[in-house]
């Protein structure tokens, strides 16, 4: 069975692999046709610094800068116009910066501004009026949102102070040092790739979260076990990719969706899959991060005729997609229970607590529709190679960030 969804998931794994090998990183910028159509701004390159004036922060944003000295400290001006911001991923892996300053007008901070580099401790004055910095992490004034905490911080373990309700785009990610983080109650939003590439063992998410951006925990190695928070609603595209020893994941009653990828890579081989969800994305679960070699040896509990029935024996014949994997048929009751959302007492007194395994036969639907949307899918493709490639897919993934 192929839905739209689906349709659209096979569509980005082809684009995806196109200019890459295996899974890489895609920003979850999630653009209208609107803004991608609109003109981009004019790029001006002043000494060592590239900056574009952007209307809404009403000043100069800087998009490239490799500064030589360890101890950086943004300008305040730029050509005479104020420095506003820093664009995304601007000291992406630059490893010979210690230590950066803040100017006061800066009040924009780019997502994964600071990936990679080799920053110890951010600094800026009291009198800032949108951040601050407590032990040389950076912090909206407010407090309200955790900013950046410093790639070189050799500190094994770290608490987010309370308050917090935010952690920002890829805020945690390539920190190797720290190993145990602990969050406050009352956070709301895990953004994209905020833990991602960390060496962070345990993650216990306060039931108060409702968000977790994509690759929020990607390809975090040590992590081995997961209980995802009472009240999320999705699981976004690849929050868990690449996660080679998580072997244990459990579930929340409520949970919508499963997205993309968002397992792949781990080693969890058995799953239960709440009653509520009613979606889960192309590869998932059961695949590596190349998303194509698949594990067969992955079973999957739920509910008889649900979607984790049929996405055990999912198939589509011309993307040559087809999932081989086992299920197990449960009860309402037996679900609850395996999640932990009840005593056990009603299971336990079920007439079918054992079932037997489910031999599942995926019967033939008429595809008529489907079929015609994939030839005028691949007829609107093959028109866009001719024009020059496929450069005007765009693939909406989720909501908001920051990214």
């Amino acid at each position: 069975m192929l839905s739209l969804r689906k349709l659209s998931a096979a569509v980005l794994a082809g684009v995806m692999c196109i200019g890459c090998a295996g899974m890489t990183a895609y920003a979850d910028t999630e653009e209208t046709t609107e803004a991608a159509a609109a003109a981009e701004p004019e790029e001006i390159t002043s000494g060592e610094y590239t900056y574009h004036i952007d209307e809404e922060y009403g000043g100069a944003v800087i998009t490239a800068y490799e500064p030589d000295e360890a101890d950086v400290v943004l300008p305040e001006e730029i050509d005479g116009v104020t420095v506003v911001g820093l664009g995304d991923f601007i000291f992406d892996m630059q490893d010979g910066i210690e230590t950066i300053t803040i100017p006061d007008n800066l009040c924009h901070i780019g997502a994964s501004a600071f990936y990679g580099t080799s920053i110890t401790e951010f600094i800026v004055s009291d009198t800032h009026p949108m951040y601050k910095t407590e032990d040389g992490v950076l912090f909206s004034k407010d407090g309200i949102a955790i900013v950046a905490y410093p790639p070189k911080k050799t500190d094994k373990s770290y608490v987010i102070p309370d308050g917090v309700e935010e952690i920002y785009h890829g805020c945690f990610a390539s920190n190797t040092y720290i190993t145990e983080l602990t969050l406050p109650e009352g956070l709301i939003y895990i953004d994209t790739w905020a833990f991602a590439y960390t060496t962070i063992q345990e993650l216990d998410i306060p039931d108060t979260v409702t968000e977790i951006g994509a690759y929020a925990c990607a390809y975090m190695t040590r992590l081995t076990d997961f209980e995802t928070p009472s009240d999320l609603p999705y699981i976004s595209s690849a929050t868990f990719a690449g996660c080679a020893n998580l072997e244990n994941v459990t579930l929340n009653e409520g949970l919508l969706e499963i997205g993309q990828s968002a397992f792949a890579g781990t080693a969890v081989r058995d799953i239960v899959i709440p009653t509520t969800v009613t979606e889960i994305g192309y590869c998932a679960l059961g695949y590596d991060t190349n998303l194509t070699t698949s594990y067969s040896t992955l079973v999957i509990y739920g509910l008889s005729g649900s979607i984790a029935q049929t996405y055990c024996k999912d198939r589509d014949e011309e993307y040559d997609y087809e999932n081989d994997f086992t299920f197990i048929a449960k009860t309402e009751a037996q679900i609850k229970a395996m999640l932990g959302e009840s005593d056990g007492e009603e299971a336990a007194s079920d007439d079918s607590s054992k079932p037997e395994e489910v031999q599942i036969t995926v019967e033939e639907e008429d595809n008529t529709n489907v079929k015609n949307i994939l030839k005028i899918v691949l007829i609107v493709l093959g028109a866009g190679v001719l024009c020059g490639g496929i450069g005007a897919v765009v693939v909406s993934s989720k909501k908001k960030k920051k990214d």
